[in-house]
């Protein structure tokens, strides 16, 4: 989906841009369905931000992450606009380098786009959908919360004047629409409850 693909890991969106490029040149909208996976090891904050720092005051973080989707773009309906469409889990685990202990982050997501309408002044209205859960856990692999729900955005999509869906602007427009269940307080309250010696 065109308002998630932030989300997708910068290997996945080379091949997609790779896998792409010939489908875009022909008529119509382009149609793609791309397997991803990786796993990697960062440090957080990002090192060549030398005013970061994680969760208040933390350097050097350890992230291992694992990541496995299929990210697609296809035709729908009277087939003027490509509908793009992402559906992964990941594992995120990251780690409290003054104790060594670990936070899980879980999450199985999917991210599509529902209705597009032209404006007829270059621009369209993108009406998105996500669903999925998360839940975290502690060092010891105890569940300590869990979210699930979903969220439905609007965006004003800018295509730049080409038919390249790959380069539009999205800006959200209003409020999103959201309903689930949220048993987590935020990211960083439950990291260092949860790694804290």
């Amino acid at each position: 989906m065109r308002s998630q693909r932030a989300f997708i890991p910068i290997v996945a969106a080379a091949t997609l841009a790779i896998a792409a490029a010939p489908a875009v040149a022909q008529s119509g909208p382009p149609e793609v369905q791309v397997h991803y996976s990786d796993v990697y090891d960062v440090l957080l904050p990002d090192p060549e931000d030398p005013n970061g720092s994680f969760c208040g005051g933390l350097v050097d973080v350890p992230l291992h992450g694992e990541v496995d989707g299929y990210f697609s773009v296809k035709d729908h309906g009277d087939g003027l606009f490509p509908y793009f469409a992402d559906r992964f889990r990941s594992t995120l685990v990251y780690t409290n380098p003054l104790t060594g202990l670990s936070l899980t982050v879980v999450r199985v997501r999917q991210t599509k786009d529902l209705i597009i309408t032209d404006n007829g002044d270059g621009t369209l209205t993108l009406v998105g959908l996500n669903t999925g859960a998360l839940w975290s856990y502690g060092p010891d692999g105890e569940l300590l919360g869990r979210q699930n729900g979903l969220s439905r955005d609007t965006f004003l999509v800018d295509t730049l004047g080409t038919a390249d869906p790959f380069d539009d602007v999205l800006t959200l427009v209003g409020d999103p629409f959201t309903a689930g269940l949220h048993t987590t307080t935020d990211f960083c309250t439950d990291f260092l409850a949860a790694t804290s010696a």
